[in-house]
């Protein structure tokens, strides 16, 4: 018994050591818990966002691009910057999923999103020359882009086409993705109506460049009202836009730097922004930061109206000899010169010039009547990249007889690309590099010049038509379609205008509801006098409001 007892009492003790070890080791975790945690509620957020209270849509800015062309500078494809024309110092050009990216090969490096065309030629497409910028409406420039180092830009805008009257700004362009806002009123030289815009983004050779979008907008009175509160302020508080939630991918740009302080606000003006989500972020010293709700800018209507339009209706070949030149039998043409390995296939004619002056004449079995098949439209590409001075530019040839060649008309160039694009020229309006008559009268003979000079690359040739202006007499289909790719619910009122100028014309469609894709209008022309009209669309989503006339008349007659 006396051994039982002892047993029992060496057991207590060790229960007891046992307990008292594990009281020690809990009280060991609950410090370092204690430690962690006060370490971690040091580092915890003390800022509570109170604007805006809820997420928030808000309109897009003006934009000259968005608004001219029915089409923003947002990277896209390669008409954002003039269909590639007059880059300077870049190589590995590359267009792929809304950026543009590039390195640069020299000190001088320079991108054109309006090149304003070059001396002497028919200007069509997005040529500044006829696309002039209105210095008044439109007072900043904006890009998102990022660079691989540090370094300087500078926007340039142009008064000719030699270069030799501009105006320019340079700002510093920082290592990674940031937001330039550029003012270029300062001098006094921002003004008048500028054909040519052209940015520099560097001035380093081996320097990669990336670009997201660029806008010319107008800068407006609007602001985003971010408020806070932080219950521990100190040091500084920095003030952030992002396009998402993540502080560490490198989307952010810092907006401002303040003094910390209990409650504070920041004034956003969103009006040098694409249209997108983004989210404001403010960050006190080295504290976790907080984030706003959602803004989204957004996207103006792209109403693109496709009828009445610059190419016109009625095609010379299709409705008078029955046969459009469409390419699809050697029969479309007359005869060639100049061009060897001539092929029909697939519907396109496709050949080599031999010499500089490779030509075709097109059956013209009944004499084209000028003055009313004027509008040229043509669609064509080439092998290779374009180089103006190596001859990628096409022109045509005409006269009212073709056995005196003193009366043959010559136009100016026609500037031509590389990919497949649909040309359209006004032959009434079209200057010429030799002739006196122009397109006037009666025409028997047709030429079409498909690439000048040294230019011996293979061509392709979809079409060529010679086009009457729209025309009608009890109705007429109004076209139009809107480009946006995520549409809210859009009204459309339709008017008619002679002059094309002041969105002051008359009302004959009111509040239509536009649908996904091509949307149609039958208009009553039967009690419109006579004359020559164009129609302009104006477009409400409920946050923006656009504006479009059509490129083209509509001539009414009865």
């Amino acid at each position: 018994m006396p051994m039982l007892v002892k047993a029992t009492t060496s057991e207590r003790c060790q229960e007891l050591l046992i307990k008292i070890r594990k009281t020690c080791l809990f009280a060991t975790v609950v410090c370092l818990f204690v430690i962690v945690f006060a370490g971690q509620a040091q580092a915890t957020s003390s800022i509570t966002i109170a604007k805006p209270a809820r997420n928030k849509t808000i309109p897009e800015s003006h934009d000259f691009p968005t608004e001219r062309f029915a089409d923003p500078w947002d990277m896209s494809k390669y008409t954002d910057l003039s269909f590639g024309q007059n880059m300077n110092d870049l190589g590995r050009i590359t267009w792929k999923g809304g950026t543009f990216t590039a390195r640069t090969t020299g000190n001088d490096p320079s991108i054109q999103p309006l090149f304003a065309g070059f001396e002497g030629v028919l200007f069509n497409g997005r040529d500044g020359y006829i696309n002039r910028i209105p210095t008044r409406k439109y007072n900043r420039f904006s890009v998102r882009m990022y660079s691989s180092r540090k370094t300087s830009g500078q926007l340039f805008w142009f008064y000719d086409q030699r270069w030799s009257k501009f105006g320019v700004v340079t700002f510093t362009i920082e290592k990674g993705w940031h937001t330039y806002i550029v003012n270029p009123r300062p001098g006094g030289k921002w003004k008048g109506k500028p054909l040519g815009l052209r940015l520099d983004p560097g001035q380093r050779a081996d320097t990669k460049i990336k670009i997201d979008w660029m806008r010319l907008y107008r800068q407006t009175t609007r602001r985003v009202k971010f408020e806070w509160t932080d219950s521990a302020p100190k040091g500084t508080t920095k003030v952030y836009l992002d396009t998402d939630k993540n502080p560490s991918n490198g989307n952010k740009d810092l907006l401002k730097v303040k003094s910390g302080r209990s409650s504070d606000v920041y004034y956003w003006d969103p009006s040098g922004y694409s249209p997108g989500n983004y989210f404001l972020y403010v960050k006190p010293g080295n504290r976790e930061g907080q984030y706003s709700r959602r803004i989204t800018i957004n996207r103006a209507p792209l109403t693109k109206i496709f009828n009445p339009d610059e190419m016109g209706g009625k095609d010379y070949a299709g409705s008078v000899t029955r046969d459009p030149w469409d390419m699809a039998q050697s029969s479309d043409i007359w005869y060639s010169r100049n061009l060897k390995d001539v092929v029909f296939s697939k519907g396109y004619l496709s050949a080599v010039p031999s010499t500089g002056d490779g030509y075709f004449h097109l059956r013209v079995p009944t004499k084209i009547d000028a003055d009313k098949y004027h509008r040229l439209v043509f669609r064509m590409r080439y092998d290779g990249p374009f180089h103006y001075g190596d001859g990628t530019m096409s022109r045509v040839i005409w006269s009212p007889d073709h056995h005196n060649i003193n009366l043959f008309q010559v136009s100016n160039d026609i500037i031509v690309y590389p990919t497949w694009e649909t040309y359209v020229i006004d032959l009434k309006k079209a200057s010429l590099d030799q002739g006196t008559i122009g397109w006037n009268g009666l025409v028997d003979t047709f030429r079409f010049d498909p690439l000048e000079w040294r230019a011996r690359r293979r061509f392709q040739i979809d079409f060529i038509k010679l086009r009457a202006d729209d025309t009608a007499n009890k109705r007429f289909t109004v076209k139009w379609r809107d480009a946006k790719k995520v549409r809210r619910p859009t009204r459309v009122s339709l008017y008619y205008d002679n002059n094309k100028s002041g969105f002051n014309g008359r009302r004959f469609a009111k509040n239509l509801l536009q649908r996904k894709g091509l949307n149609r209008f039958t208009w009553n022309t039967s009690r419109v006098p006579a004359g020559e009209y164009y129609v302009y669309a104006i477009a409400k989503d409920g946050k923006n409001v656009t504006k479009t006339y059509s490129s083209g008349p509509v001539q009414i007659v009865h």
